[in-house]
Formats: C-alpha cells, structure tokens, sequence
C-alpha cells in the first residue's frame, strides 16, 4: 500500500512539476530574514541661512481662544531648538535673518463613539501656519510657506499623521495630546526649512541572482551598486527586473545623500578642502541623481505593483525632489536680491566718493547729514544709507564740517526728506557722533 501511494504521489510530482512552481525563482527580497541596509538620509534645508543671527517673530491671525495659546508655544519650542543649534545665534536687537510665522488658523474637535464600557474618545485637530524667512539687509523673503499639520482621528477619513514612521500614532482621546503633536509637527516644518535633517532608513535588498550586488549596498559600495546592476542583463520578466532597476534607483539615491552631506559640511566651515565650485557640483549632482531615481521607482512601481517596498522609496525621492526644487528657485531668487543690493551699495559708494560737489574752499563740503539728505532723495536703500553712516567716511566728513547734530532744526530735515525712515537714520547718526564724532566748541552749521 505504501509503494503504491509513494508511487501516485511522484507520479503526480513529474506531471504537476515542483510544488513551489514559478515563483520559486522569481526574484524578490525573500520572505524570512528579510536583508536590509541603513542609509542615512540628509536632506538640506529649504534655504542656506547666511545670516546666522536670529530673531523670532510670532502674531495669530486668526481670533480663537486658542491662538495667542499656540502661538506662544510654538515661539517658544523654535526658539529652544534655535538655541541648542551651534549655526545660529539668537539676536533680538541685531538680526540677520528673522522668522516670522502667524497661527493663520487652529482648532481641536473631540469625538465620542460607543457607550457605556464601549465608549471610547478620540481629537482630531488642525494648525495653519504662514511661514517667512526675512533678510534684514536686503528685506527681501528668502523663503516663505504655509504650513499645515493636521492630527487626530477624523471620522471622515479615519486616521491622519501617517509618515514613512509607521511607529507615529495619531492622537487618540486627548485634546492636549492633538495640541502637542500639532506643535510638534508645525515646528519640526519650520526647524526643516532652515536647518538640514538627517532621516536613517533601512532599506530592503533583494536576494537570489542579486544577492552579489546586494553584498556590495551592504558595503555601502553605491557606484559600485549601480554600475553592476546597470551592466547586469534584464530579466527576462518585468516584475523580476524590477528588482534589478530597484537597486540602480537605490544606488543613485544614496549617492545623492552623500553628495548633499559634502555639500552641507562646506556650508557649515567644515569641509575646507573643497571650492564653492565643487560644493555647488555636488549639490547639482545629488540634484540630478535624485531625478533618476524618482523616475526609476515610478517606472518599477509600474511594472510590479505588488511590491510595496518600492513605495518608500518613491516617497522619499518625491519629497526630496520637491525641496531641490525650491531649493534651487529660492537661490534664484536670492541671487536676484543680492545683485540688487550690491548695485545699490556701489551707487551709494559712488555718491560718497565721486558724487558730491568739489567743495569751493574748506567750509564748502557737505556736512554728512547732507549726504544722508542727499541719498533719500535720490531713493537709495535705507542699508546702505545706514553703511555709509557707519562707515569712516561718516566720521570724516563729520570732522571735516565740524558737524554736530542740532535737534531742533536736523531731525525736521530728515522727517521732511527721508520720510518713514528718519527716526531709526536720526539715532544712528546721533550715537555715531556720540561713539567719535567731532565736539568742537565753535560749531559751523551748514
């Protein structure tokens, strides 16, 4: 009896063919003891702050209980992260750069489902943020937002807060719980435009054929990565090779991080063994190898739709793309700026050195406010009027009409001629005199 089943049952097995069939071939990344690698993933900040001294300026736009509430205590967190962060200073008298947000819209709901025992609560709650990054030398927005976070259980779409985190859970049972993560979530948004984050991942690798080139990820051997898995012939099935293409798009992403951590590293003064040239290249690269990539997972997701660890990836690189992208426009924008002021400061320069009169004897030369006068009239930038204020042309100029500054009669000059921006040229020039302008007893007024 027993030779007899042992017999229908390899009969069976010669007709049917191994009992894994295809698939035990196919390629994929295995099902127990899953290999993976760690990346670190850097991502730069929305805008490169040059001016590290700052200062935080928060107003709610939106009248509700709870706004000055939440206003307050988002300043308070971004300022704590700004002070434990050694790139910047916190400057509430001399500025470089001031962030100001307004809480444009918040609010919590509480929810109640079931009863008696059954009964459970749940808070889904909302916070709308407008975010600007200002240049205070050229007032110009380097880089401006609105920011959403949103939280809690929201019985019209279940859940909410889902990030490639899958640990996050969203806020259940406690409007504070949903405040604090709103928060959270606003000042991490904000923390992220203006400081680079770093974001480990681990990712999967495939195994089988692959298993070689997976070796080398594990090594962190990108070029190598993608060099192999480029030269590697297809597979003939487009599910199986898009395993193969996986790891190319993985390879030019990882390379893109590291590229983008040179870059940054150069930024911060820490890499001195490299040019601006070659920080700007890298930065580009890591640009274009992140377009590459995005493209190859979406081409994989495509052509193997079931395979869910391809997602990750296509939201890390759509969300990076993203931030190259205004990355890049805020530069532009910036460089802009920038030209402006320069122009500006070289006019203003031009003004001081070859501009005015050529005086008729000693008494003839203008006095500095004089050339303040001048130089509102002719609309140049109040920043470079307030240059040559602390300039020690200033002072020369000072010493060379024997000016002082009369009340009575100069702070009426320049609310008539500099308009909105007397008051704040007025005392300049009053504490520059007091810090070494000339005091002679016989005082020749212009």
């Amino acid at each position: 009896m027993y030779t007899k089943v042992f017999g229908i049952a390899a009969a069976a097995l010669l007709v049917l063919g191994p009992i894994a069939g295809p698939s035990a071939h196919a390629q994929g990344f295995g099902m127990l003891g899953k290999k993976a690698v760690t990346i670190n993933r850097l991502l730069p900040p929305t805008v490169n702050l040059k001016g590290k001294r700052i200062r935080v300026e928060a107003t709610a736009a939106a009248v509700q209980n709870t706004s000055t509430q939440v206003e307050a205590l988002l300043r308070t967190k971004l300022v704590t992260l700004i002070q434990k962060d050694p790139r910047f200073i916190l400057s509430e008298t001399s500025p470089q750069t001031v962030l100001k947000f307004t809480v444009t819209n918040v609010y919590i709901d509480q929810y109640t489902t079931g009863a008696g025992a059954n009964q459970t609560h749940s808070a889904h709650g909302k916070i709308e943020v407008a975010y600007q990054a200002i240049d205070v030398a050229t007032s110009q927005a380097l880089d401006s937002e609105n920011l959403v976070q949103e939280v809690g259980y929201d019985p019209k779409g279940g859940l909410l807060n889902f990030s490639l985190d899958k640990t996050k859970r969203a806020a259940e049972g406690s409007e504070n719980e949903a405040r604090d993560q709103m928060v959270d979530g606003i000042v991490s948004q904000m923390a992220r435009r203006i400081a680079p984050l770093d974001q480990p991942f681990d990712a999967p690798l495939p195994t089988k054929k692959l298993e070689p080139i997976s070796a080398l990820a594990v090594a962190h051997r990108w070029g190598a990565v993608e060099e192999q898995a480029e030269k590697l012939d297809k597979f003939p099935k487009p599910e199986d090779d898009s395993y193969r293409q996986y790891l190319v798009a993985l390879a030019k992403e990882a390379q893109a991080y590291d590229l983008t951590r040179e870059a940054n590293d150069f930024d911060l003064g820490k890499r001195n063994d490299i040019t601006p040239k070659q920080a700007d290249d890298d930065f580009n690269h890591a640009q274009k190898y992140l377009d590459d990539a995005a493209e190859i997972y979406k081409e994989i997701l495509t052509a193997n739709s079931k395979e869910k660890e391809f997602r990750a990836g296509d939201t890390r690189t759509e969300e990076a793309v993203a931030i190259y992208a205004k990355i890049v426009r805020y530069k532009e924008e910036n460089a802009k700026a920038e030209a402006s002021l320069v122009a500006a400061k070289e006019h203003a320069s031009k003004s001081v050195s070859v501009g005015r009169p050529t005086p008729a004897g000693p008494g003839a030369q203008q006095s500095p406010l004089e050339q303040v006068l001048s130089f509102c009239s002719k609309g140049i930038a109040v920043e470079s009027i307030k240059e040559y204020i602390q300039s020690p042309d200033f002072l020369a100029d000072a010493k060379t009409t024997s000016y002082r500054f009369s009340f009575a009669r100069d702070s009426i000059r320049l609310n008539d001629v500099c308009k909105a921006n007397a008051p704040a040229l007025q005392k300049l020039i009053r504490d520059r005199l007091g810090s070494g302008g000339p005091r002679p007893a016989a005082n020749k007024q212009p």
